[in-house]
């Protein structure tokens, strides 16, 4: 029998139990998300034909209220002496209404005095059903089919099987009734019902709408089945006044998903009990379905296959000490000078290791002692000297190893960090475009929440970003004369807006303050404390008040949160610090805001002071230092806004990720401007070469090049002795990479960067651009006139 070795025994028994595990994870996971998935989709069909049935019900009483009015018609057959003139009332009738077919009033003894287009007029029509109920109340008659002879109001049977619905009202003085207005709905007036209930979802949705009367027979719907009577399990469900849906079998031998709903009538009418059904080919309606089903399927083979390298890895680790004492223990029986090897890994090696190491030290004491009585001290002491230093080498190469470690573990961070945010960049921009190309609630709805799902997370990436700025002291503030009450005012909007949405109350109280101070990181500490008071706060409110208390001059955000003992109110303030408690209905964040609020303050000279108590709510303030008090009248003028709109430009884009590239030109191209794209430098230069004109450019700093988007744009300029606008962009986030950029003066951002963000820096360089362009004009004019 072949031996096994302990490797591949625990190899395979990891490998067994993990694709046992992923199997049973999946089969449970994968089984619940399809059944609920299932569900979804059908309940939504049944919801759309309980709509539909609801809107043809409206849409019916509606009718029946527009022909009442028309009762007034006594009135004008009192002061008319010619059918011509009453069938001109009825025919502007018509035109208002353009669904109803035809139109035509009655007398008492059922003869057509007059009707639009002049049809049927001087015909007896009091046999017919919609004349004889209508003489005595509203009446809304049943479906006109090819087959049946009294189809209403048409005496001489001369419509087509487009007429729809008949309807009829009495026509009555103060004293009698002498007369009925009668009309036709035409099968259009369905359609429009369809198409207003669908909307921009007929397209995305490929359902059929199939309307059936009490007998099962088709009177709306697809050519094939109109007119047919159907017996369907979804039918006879519906018949009794249910709503729901069921997957079923049609005539034309196709699975289909089914929504159905009975009509029930709305205020005074009782309605028709029409079924209505929503039908979608079963294939097409669960194909999310099977696509959730495989993309299951193919995570657990990958888990199970990541699990079986993972234990295949674990057994070697497992068995190689063991290996090395067995080899060790071979070389002794050989008569080799060999010494067992203190192996690591795990305790139980590490034990049995020691164990033989003490054996064969005493044999060898003992042999020693037996062959040599007169072993010498020294050479004890200089053995075991040999053996610290052996034990100092290895710690210094450890030691030397953990620094390589920690070096690489850094340089893999920054390049996963670059690598991530290159395809969080990239759907930003196809978020905002596709913003621009939806419609409809849900979708609008569903790309909003995307966006704000994005907005997350680069607020996350900018959050690490602001710290890596200041870890590489590359924030200088730039102190001008700010109004504190237009940064209150400007976080306010924003601010009552979120509150009120998660059923807070958001108040604040502004000064008229002018201070010296750094405008942007100002706002930046005061946005941070107010979302962290509305992340943690679930009832009550967030106040932002600027107030004078004990002779100075502070910006408050109170909270009626859950609060924090004493013992946290310097934790909060650390770096990816987060509280005991969750925050209510949002993302928690990297535990960055605090940090970064209290290390601006400190570059502005401000404190942040914290006052709180658990369950009772927390107070964050903010210390103006007196030195930036300025007075009210030194207020600056406010500076007139430049244009942010770009329009009509010629942008060269560059950047290595074609992902980029496309969305970039899509969100240029959107704004009206005129987009070349490249991934290479040289793709790029070539273009340039070959007369390419562009006004601006959008390059990515990283190229994976010889050179990055920097030094190919200066070389550019140099080569077309002319400035190019230009906007960088950067997926690195190092403090060396941070540094280069600061150093450029070119504006730059850092990737994932807001599309409308990109367009104002746009925007701002080019009107700058402008600017110098028309300066430098107008003093080449002059010095040329001069000459």
């Amino acid at each position: 029998m072949r031996r096994v070795s302990l490797k591949v025994l625990i190899a395979a028994a990891i490998s067994l139990v993990s694709l046992l595990l992923t199997i049973a994870v999946s089969y449970v996971i994968g089984r619940d998300a399809v059944s609920r998935l299932e569900h979804q989709i059908g309940q939504s069909l049944a919801l759309l034909a309980d709509e539909m049935q609801d809107k043809l019900d409206r849409a019916m009483f509606e009718r029946l209220q527009s022909l009442d009015n028309m009762a007034a018609i006594g009135k004008i057959l009192q002061k008319t002496d010619t059918p011509e003139a009453l069938r001109a009332s009825l025919e502007r009738f018509q035109t208002a209404y353009s669904d109803y077919s035809w139109i035509g009033f009655a007398d008492q003894s059922g003869k057509i005095l007059s009707s639009t287009r002049g049809e049927y007029e001087g015909q007896n029509v009091s046999n017919q059903i919609w004349f004889k109920k209508g003489l005595h109340e509203p009446y809304v008659g049943d479906v006109k089919l090819p087959a049946r002879s009294d189809r209403g109001p048409s005496p001489t049977d001369g419509h087509t099987t487009s007429d729809f619905i008949d309807l009829a009202v009495p026509i009555s003085d103060t004293e009698s009734t002498f007369g009925v207005l009668g009309a036709t709905l035409s099968s259009d007036w369905a359609e429009e019902v369809r198409d207003t209930l669908l909307g921009s979802m007929k397209d995305a949705i490929p359902a059929d709408v199939i309307v059936l009367d009490e007998a099962r027979r088709v009177l709306f719907g697809p050519d094939d089945i109109t007119g047919k009577t159907l017996d369907l399990p979804s039918i006879r469900a519906a018949r009794p006044g249910d709503a729901g849906f069921a997957v079923e079998q049609w005539p034309d031998n196709t699975s289909y998903v089914t929504g159905f709903s009975k009509s029930d009538g709305y205020r005074s009418y009782p309605g028709l009990h029409w079924i209505v059904l929503v039908r979608e080919d079963q294939k097409l309606a669960f194909a999310p379905v099977r696509s959730l089903q495989t993309t299951i399927l193919i995570c657990g083979g990958i888990v199970a296959a990541l699990a079986a390298l993972l234990a295949w890895i674990l057994a070697g680790k497992l068995s190689q000490p063991l290996l090395q004492l067995a080899d060790t223990a071979e070389g002794l029986r050989r008569g080799q000078k060999l010494e067992f090897p203190q192996v690591g890994g795990y305790q139980e090696a590490r034990v049995l290791s020691q164990s033989l190491r003490s054996l064969v030290k005493e044999l060898d004491a003992q042999r020693a002692s037996l062959a040599a009585a007169n072993q010498s001290l020294e050479t004890q002491v200089q053995e075991r000297t040999q053996r610290l230093a052996e034990q100092n080498i290895g710690l210094e190469r450890a030691k030397a190893e953990a620094e390589l470690a920690t070096e690489a573990k850094s340089r893999f961070l920054a390049a996963a960090s670059h690598d991530l945010r290159q395809p969080l960049h990239a759907l930003t921009l196809f978020a905002r475009a596709l913003a621009r190309r939806v419609s409809g609630n849900e979708a609008t709805t569903l790309v909003a929440q995307m966006e704000e799902g994005l907005r997350g997370l680069k607020g996350m990436f900018d959050a690490l970003l602001n710290i890596s700025r200041l870890d590489a002291k590359l924030i200088d503030p730039a102190k001008t004369s700010v109004s504190v009450s237009e940064i209150i005012e400007r976080i306010s909007v924003g601010s009552k807006v979120e509150a009120e949405q998660n059923g807070l109350k958001f108040l604040s109280r502004s000064r008229d303050w002018i201070i010296e101070t750094d405008a942007a990181l100002l706002e930046t500490i005061i946005r941070n404390l107010v979302s962290n008071a509305l992340k943690f706060t679930k009832y009550g409110g967030v106040i932002l008040a600027a107030r004078e208390r004990d002779g100075e001059r502070v910006i408050d955000v109170f909270d009626t949160g859950p609060g924090f003992p004493i013992e946290r109110r310097e934790k909060i303030f650390e770096e990816f610090s987060r509280a005991d408690q969750r925050a209510y209905g949002v993302n928690d964040g990297l535990g960055l805001g605090l940090s970064i609020a209290r290390r601006y303050a400190e570059l502005l000279g401000m404190k942040i002071l914290v006052a709180s108590r658990r369950g009772r709510g927390s107070r964050f303030t903010i210390v103006l230092p007196k030195s930036s008090i300025r007075e009210v009248a030194h207020r600056p003028e406010p500076s007139p806004k430049s244009e942010t709109a770009i329009h009509g430009m010629r942008i060269l884009v560059l950047d290595d990720d074609p992902l980029i590239v496309a969305a970039l030109m899509r969100d240029l191209e959107d704004r009206g401007n005129l987009a070349f794209g490249y991934q290479t430098a040289a793709e790029a230069e070539k273009g340039l070469s070959k007369g390419l004109a562009i006004d601006a450019a959008v390059l990515d700093f990283d190229l994976r090049g010889s050179e990055t988007g920097l030094e190919f744009i200066k070389r550019m300029a140099a080569r077309t002795n002319t400035d190019i606008p230009t906007v960088i962009l950067s997926g690195g986030t190092d403090s060396a990479t941070l540094a280069v950029l600061a150093k450029s003066g070119r504006p730059w951002l850092t990737k994932p960067a807001d599309p409308e963000l990109i367009a104002a820096t746009l925007s701002a360089i080019l009107n700058a651009h402008k600017v110098s362009l028309n300066g430098f004009n107008a003093e080449y004019g002059a010095n040329a006139s001069a000459s």
